[in-house]
């Protein structure tokens, strides 16, 4: 298990979140951007591994695409959201987080929170998120350098 698996998990507990993930461009250096779920806490399933997503397309597409925080609520109620974000489908999720993870000024990940119930998440709470960014950054960096 990663360093980044044990992250998810510690956090996905702290922020009671019922899913964490974080997709991440998978493509190889010529190819056009393909974003996988490469890391998750909280799965019901390992059927995130067959979502490819391109920019713009789903979840972890549309924030890596605005470089911002993208929110989704109510999703299960939702046909055209649960067409349009296959892992909220796949894993049951009706409210969802997507965060960048930006470096250098480009998005390198997306981190997805998922609630399989509606949850009121409030200022504080997504303060201690954003606080704790900072660790993931420094382990995505890390495992970047393993793969050099």
């Amino acid at each position: 298990m990663s360093q980044i698996d044990l992250w998810l998990q510690e956090k996905r507990k702290e922020w009671q979140a019922d899913f964490l993930g974080l997709a991440q461009d998978v493509a190889l250096g010529c190819q056009q951007t393909e974003l996988r779920w490469t890391h998750v806490a909280g799965n019901t399933s390992d059927h995130y591994k067959t979502i490819r997503l391109r920019i713009g397309k789903g979840i972890a597409g549309e924030v890596w695409r605005t470089g911002r925080e993208q929110r989704a609520t109510e999703i299960q109620s939702d046909s055209q959201n649960l067409l349009k974000y296959p892992i909220a489908r796949l894993e049951q999720l009706d409210m969802t987080i997507g965060i960048p993870i930006v470096q250098d000024g480009i998005t390198r990940a997306v981190l997805l929170l998922g609630y399989r119930n509606p949850l009121a998440l409030n200022v504080a709470d997504m303060t201690a998120v954003y606080a704790a960014l900072p660790g993931l950054e420094t382990l995505l960096e890390e495992e970047g350098h393993k793969d050099e």
